[in-house]
């Protein structure tokens, strides 16, 4: 009796374990997010914020550090906020103009010192 109770509880637990023949115990893939590179904006003009870059940084091609480059600018450069979005990794993003120019793109909000309201894209 002891050695039947011993078998089974060895089988039972290598069935968990995904050892036996035609099991597999595996971790589900970790799904990666969409990159919306090419995300819609409802403002063609500034609203009432503004910021200036707190380093050197590329403005992108939409609202995702995996977008395209627009152009790289130094720390301090102005910065015209016309909207902005959460991304699908719910990071704040802006979208504007830099100052003096008309080169647009994104920015993460958290590379800005800005002040003002910030409309939704």
């Amino acid at each position: 009796m002891l050695r039947r109770t011993m078998t089974a509880l060895a089988v039972s637990t290598l069935a968990l374990s995904g050892a036996l023949v035609g099991t597999t115990a595996s971790a589900a893939p970790t799904a990666k997010a969409a990159v919306d590179c090419k995300h819609s904006i409802t403002h063609d003009h500034p609203g009432s914020a503004s910021g200036r870059f707190n380093g050197g940084f590329n403005l992108k091609t939409g609202p995702y550090a995996d977008c395209g480059k627009v152009q790289k600018f130094p720390e301090g450069t102005k910065f015209w906020i016309w909207c902005s979005t959460y991304n699908s990794y719910n990071n704040l993003w802006a979208y504007g103009r830099v100052d003096g120019t008309q080169t647009k793109g994104w920015i993460p909000v958290k590379d800005l010192v800005w002040s003002g309201y910030m409309y939704a894209c």
